[in-house]
């Protein structure tokens, strides 16, 4: 299954050493722009369906997927780029969002930050991003990573 699960997350922030009361905690925050879909099954047929790319910026994304979840999604993060302050999720969440600008959608609730990206173009999407930046501003990447069956895929670059 693409991308990774709150479940799968908090257990991966908690195997980095950060104790479970404390995930969502000041003093451990990790300042992710993030690329994910919602997933739901129809209650139904059982078919799962994905919806458009969401890209977004985030403090503790175990705290977003969990507000995701709510009446029965599965929030997946397929990919993320770590960078070093909250200051830097702010500056470069416009210039993402004038990067993918061409494939923008509006949900039918009016979201904004739904994107019709497919799976097999987010790889060179995120990595291209990552690129502009850290060539382009003073903040640090300090991660880039991919998601896959809930398990981390981190990206050089």
């Amino acid at each position: 299954m693409k991308g990774i699960g709150y479940q799968s997350f908090r257990t991966l922030r908690i195997g980095s050493g950060i104790p479970k009361s404390k995930i969502e905690k000041e003093g451990y925050e990790r300042y992710s722009l993030y690329f994910a879909r919602s997933h739901q099954e129809d209650h139904e047929t059982g078919q799962v369906s994905r919806g458009h790319l969401k890209f977004g910026r985030a403090k503790f994304i175990t705290a977003l997927q969990r507000g995701r979840n709510e009446g029965g999604a599965d929030f997946r993060i397929y990919g993320e780029i770590v960078l070093d302050s909250n200051e830097a999720t702010k500056e470069f969440e416009a210039r993402v969002q004038s990067m993918m600008s061409r494939s923008n959608r509006t949900g039918s609730q009016g979201q904004r930050e739904l994107y019709d990206i497919r799976d097999s173009e987010l790889e060179n999407v995120i990595l291209e991003v990552a690129r502009v930046l850290r060539t382009y501003t003073h903040h640090r990447v300090l991660e880039v990573n991919l998601y896959e069956n809930d398990r981390r895929m981190p990206v050089a670059l």
